[in-house]
C-alpha cells in the first residue's frame, strides 16, 4: 500500500509539467516475486516510483516505457523466465515463470486506475479495477486500454466497446469487490477472447495502539514505513505525547471512554493495547468488546490476559467467539528490545490479515504465494 501512496502523490506532482508511464503487472504464471497488481510510475525523464518484480524487470520496463510515452500505445510485455536458457534475455532472472507488464502512457482525460486507488486511500473504502490487457476480438490499434472502474461511492464507469464483454466484466468486478480478492480472468466471447485483471483496491491497515509509551515508537515507525494509517491513543494525556509520536497520522490524548468519540473503526482496522496499565488496559478492551476487529493484539504475559478477561466478563463483557485475541502479542522471534517486539508485532498483524501460518518459507510445500490458511486457536 506504501507503494500506492507514493505513486499517487508523484503523480500529482509531476502531472502538470511531464508525462509518465504507469506499468502494472497483471498476470503471472508460475513464480514471480511480485503479485499482479504491483505498479511502477516512470516519467518522461526515466525517473521510477516503485517496483514490479525483485529489480531484474525494471531497467527493462523503463526502456519500453519511453516508447510508450511517445506514441501513446499501451505495450503488453510478456517475460518468461521458465527456461533453463532465459540468460539469454540478459536478464539471468531463474524465477520460472511468466510475468506480464501492462505499460500505458498516463492521461487524465482517459480512464486509468489511479483515480479509484485515490479515492480509495482519501475515503478509507474499497474499490476495484477491471482493465482489458490482451484480446483477439480486435485488430485495432488503441490509444488506452479498455477499463470498467469501480468507485468506492458505488459508481461505475466503463470504456469497454464490446457490450458482451462490458456485461459480463460489469458483473464479475462486483464479485471480486465482495470477495476482497483480485484474479485475472480469461472470457471466450462470441468474436474472440478476451482477458481482463479484475482488481480490488482495498484501503491501508488503520492500526490503533492504546498506549503511547516509548515502546510504542518503533511500533508506529514499522507500520508506517508499510503505508498503515496508525492512531495513537494516551490514556495520560500527556502534552509531549504529541512531539515523540509525530509519526502517526492522528494522536488522541485521553482515556478510552474519553476518546470514544474520536475513535474511527473500518473493515481495515487493528488494534493493540499496550499501555502498561492494568486498569486503561481493562477500559480499553471493554470499549472494544462490541468492536468487530480484524486483529486484536493484547501487549503482557498471559496470566495477565486471562485475568482481564475474568474481570471483563464479571461486567458482563465478553467478546464474541469470531473475535481471536492475540496474547502474548507478537510472533514468537526471540524479540528482546522494543524494537524487535515491534517486528514481532507488527509481522503478526500482516500474517492474521493476510490469513497467512507465518510458519518459515522454508517449511512450505506449496508456492509461497498459494493459499494457505492460518490455523486460528481454539478458545
Amino acid at each position: 500500500m506504501k507503494e500506492l501512496q507514493d505513486i499517487i502523490t508523484a503523480w500529482k506532482q509531476i502531472q502538470e509539467r511531464q508525462t509518465a508511464a504507469l506499468a502494472t503487472l497483471v498476470k503471472v504464471e508460475g513464480s514471480a516475486y511480485r503479485r499482479p497488481g504491483a505498479r511502477m510510475l516512470i516519467t518522461s525523464d526515466g525517473q521510477q516510483v516503485g517496483t514490479i518484480s525483485g529489480g531484474c524487470l525494471e531497467s527493462d520496463v523503463v526502456k519500453r516505457s519511453q516508447v510508450v510515452l511517445k506514441t501513446g500505445i499501451p505495450s503488453l510485455v510478456k517475460y518468461d523466465t521458465t527456461s533453463e536458457d532465459d540468460l539469454i534475455w540478459g536478464l539471468g532472472l531463474g524465477c520460472q515463470g511468466v510475468a506480464y507488464i501492462l505499460i500505458e502512457r498516463l492521461n487524465t482525460e482517459q480512464l486509468n486506475a489511479l483515480s479509484v486507488v485515490e479515492q480509495c486511500l482519501s475515503t478509507r473504502q474499497a474499490g476495484a479495477v477491471a482493465t482489458v490487457f490482451k484480446t483477439e476480438t480486435t485488430t485495432e490499434t488503441k490509444k488506452s486500454r479498455e477499463r470498467v472502474l469501480l468507485y468506492p461511492d458505488g459508481r461505475m464507469v466503463s470504456s469497454i466497446d464490446n457490450p458482451e464483454l462490458e456485461a459480463i466484466v460489469k458483473q464479475n468486478i462486483q464479485s471480486v469487490l465482495q470477495q476482497k480478492k483480485s484474479r485475472s480472468q480469461a472470457y471466450v466471447l462470441t468474436e474472440g477472447i478476451a482477458e481482463v485483471f479484475l482488481e480490488v483496491i482495498v484501503p491501508p491497515i488503520n492500526l490503533v495502539i492504546f498506549g503511547a509509551g516509548f515502546d510504542a515508537l518503533p511500533v508506529v515507525h514499522f507500520a508506517k514505513a508499510l503505508g498503515w494509517y496508525v492512531t495513537v491513543i494516551d490514556p495520560q494525556a500527556r502534552i509531549q505525547t504529541k512531539e515523540r509520536f509525530q509519526e502517526s497520522d492522528r494522536l488522541i490524548l485521553g482515556t478510552a471512554d474519553e476518546s470514544t468519540s474520536q475513535m474511527e473503526f473500518d473493515e481495515q482496522t487493528v488494534a493493540v493495547t499496550m499501555s502498561h496499565n492494568y486498569l486503561y488496559d481493562l477500559e480499553f478492551l471493554q470499549m472494544l468488546s462490541t468492536t468487530p476487529l480484524k486483529y486484536l493484539g493484547i501487549l503482557g504475559p498471559k496470566k495477565r490476559t486471562n485475568r482481564l478477561l475474568q474481570d471483563l466478563k464479571a461486567e458482563d463483557c465478553i467478546f464474541p467467539p469470531e473475535q481471536e485475541l492475540n496474547s502474548p502479542v507478537g510472533l514468537d522471534i526471540g524479540a528482546d528490545n522494543p524494537e524487535e517486539i515491534a517486528l514481532s508485532i507488527i509481522a503478526e498483524i500482516q500474517a492474521v490479515i493476510k490469513n497467512r501460518p507465518s510458519g518459515f518459507l522454508k517449511d512450505r510445500n506449496a508456492p509461497i504465494h498459494a493459499e494457505q490458511p492460518r490455523l486460528v486457536s481454539s478458545k
